[in-house]
């Protein structure tokens, strides 16, 4: 009688979610508190399989295993689910990031081979893959901008710092199983990137990298990932929550998952997880516990080659010459000369509104270069205080915003007035570090920019502090109060607008921006800037006192 037809039992490790190592290594590593939760979680695990049918139980356990058969031929349904996408993302696109690129080249977007890998990756659940396309698109913006919210992302779009984080191997495609299903095989040991986002941006073009093939879009993936000894993360699973989120939104069906680990208390998180999970997943999500050498010897018996794998036996190092290999292949494919990559990154163009310009030797007035300036403002505190992991983190945030706005940076050809070249990325890193730079320079300026007024501050004047009250105050937290929806529900570089028709109303009204100076024993007129400023800081309070009340 199959295994798979019998009832399981307690005992069993059909599942893989109990060790599948020798017993006494288990209990040498577990404590008895450990074994007890491990027992329990297991018990409810064995529940779940035994409530599915024996179909669903013979199907989830040779998908595990590597030997199911070929997903049913797609072309007695397909037109009609479809025809159920479209009708789905219609009605649900309004307002989207989605909406925006299908304005932006509906060829692109509507194309038959690219809604139908939507399909495949959700096994053809159409309003899964409906939803799962609008946050696809939420991600493709995030990660590259919107200028490339319609184009296959090539080795081209990455930058110097997404490639070396690709190169270190800590995500790669090692092979196939024995279905022939595409292996995405992680090693966290190896994780090394300068901000979150290259190695999001590495995880996404290797996953797509992936879906190229009709084989891995209808047969899936199986994922590995193998944390034991000198592989544990070194990052403290840092960033998982964000992959886990872009691995949702991404086509890719996961057929299966491994972790493996010889720690006692991920074993026990991530049953414990595990359980939460619908009853045909868990099945499929396993959990291998054992030491280096133990955990290989399983690797076989899910349908995994020892001989593609990048680990050597006896030792913690990988093998990561194929997937170098792997790696100049992919640079052979997109044809790209990288020893002339920033040549290759420009390109003619005129601007629009929402681009950041850089023009020699002045400054330009562009709505994209006003809401840069607003942005470094607002994020300075932040910037000057963090390491510079989070600098640069904030950097890539500042040009995300940008992004979303549909700006690029761009500076002018010489000897043009109306030529542009793209900048790339890291020349733009260092352009607003550099702002950040000025900003804190001329912070202790600001107040000797200002203008000493030697009289007392009129009604309709607004005086920076909590002790004193006037007309022209209670009209600007009047005002901000009002308007606290508004400035709040706008990205960071367009509150800006909100905070300038503040600043117009109290000059309207003949009000000047005032602060105390009993060093000059007066008053000072603060700058407009300094201002500006000031009043989105009380918009910031105004919303963290509103959370706080509830």
């Amino acid at each position: 009688m199959s295994v798979i037809s019998q009832q399981y039992k307690q005992k069993s490790n059909c599942l893989g979610i109990r060790l599948e190592t020798p017993q006494e290594s288990r209990n040498s590593l577990l404590t008895k508190e450990d074994e007890q939760k491990a027992k329990e979680n297991d018990a409810m695990l064995v529940e779940a399989l035994n409530g599915l049918t024996f179909e669903e139980r013979q199907e989830q356990q040779e998908i595990v295993h590597g030997v199911d058969e070929m997903t049913a031929d797609e072309s007695t349904f397909i037109e009609s689910t479809l025809k159920d996408l479209d009708n789905i993302l219609l009605r649900t696109k309004h307002g989207t990031v989605y909406e925006t690129a299908e304005s932006l080249n509906p060829e692109y977007v509507g194309a038959r081979a690219f809604r139908i890998m939507f399909l495949r990756g959700n096994r053809y659940d159409a309003k899964a893959s409906a939803k799962q396309m609008l946050n696809f698109f939420e991600w493709k913006e995030q990660l590259f901008g919107r200028e490339k919210l319609v184009k296959d992302i090539t080795m081209e779009d990455l930058d110097e710092d997404d490639r070396a984080c690709m190169r270190t191997g800590s995500i790669q495609i090692p092979g196939k199983d024995r279905s022939n299903r595409t292996i995405i095989f992680h090693l966290p040991g190896l994780r090394q990137f300068k901000t979150l986002i290259n190695e999001l941006r590495a995880r996404y073009y290797i996953w797509m990298t992936a879906l190229k093939s009709e084989e891995c879009q209808l047969r899936g993936a199986v994922a590995v990932l193998y944390g034991v000894g000198d592989f544990k993360d070194k990052k403290e699973g840092g960033g998982y929550v964000e992959h886990t989120r872009l691995v949702l939104a991404l086509p890719l069906h996961q057929a299966a998952l491994h972790v493996f680990t010889d720690s006692s208390a991920e074993y026990i998180l991530g049953n414990g997880v595990i359980r939460m999970l619908p009853r045909k997943v868990r099945a499929r999500y396993i959990i291998h516990f054992g030491s280096h050498m133990e955990s290989q010897y399983l690797f076989p018996t899910y349908g995994i080659p020892l001989s593609i794998l990048p680990l050597k036996p006896m030792t913690f190092e990988a093998n990561l010459e194929p997937h170098h290999k792997w790696y100049q292949s992919c640079l052979s494919n997109d044809k790209i000369d990288f020893t002339d990559l920033v040549q290759s990154n420009r390109t003619r163009t005129e601007y629009n509104d929402n681009d950041v310009l850089y023009v020699a030797g002045k400054k330009s007035n562009n709505a994209g270069n006003h809401r840069l300036r607003v942005l470094v403002a607002d994020l300075s505190r932040i910037y000057d205080s963090g390491i510079k992991e989070k600098q640069r983190t904030v950097v890539d945030g500042m040009i995300g915003e940008i992004h979303k706005t549909g700006g690029r940076f761009l500076k002018q050809n010489p000897g043009s007035d109306s030529d542009w070249t793209e900048v790339p990325l890291d020349e733009v890193r260092i352009k607003i570090t550099q702002m950040f730079r000025n900003h804190r320079r001329r912070a202790g300026a600001l107040i000797q920019g200002g203008c000493l007024i030697a009289d007392e501050p009129l009604p309709n004047d607004v005086v920076f502090g909590k002790t004193h009250r006037s007309r022209g105050s209670d009209l600007m937290h009047y005002l901000i109060k009002t308007r606290s929806d508004e400035y709040n529900s706008l990205d960071r570089g367009m509150k800006v607008q909100v905070v300038d028709a503040v600043l117009e109303r109290i000059k309207g009204e003949g009000g000047r921006f005032l602060q105390t100076a009993p060093e000059h024993g007066g008053w000072l007129e603060v700058t407009t800037e300094m201002a500006r400023i000031r009043v989105s800081k009380y918009f910031r309070n105004n919303r963290r006192q509103a959370k706080r009340n509830g």
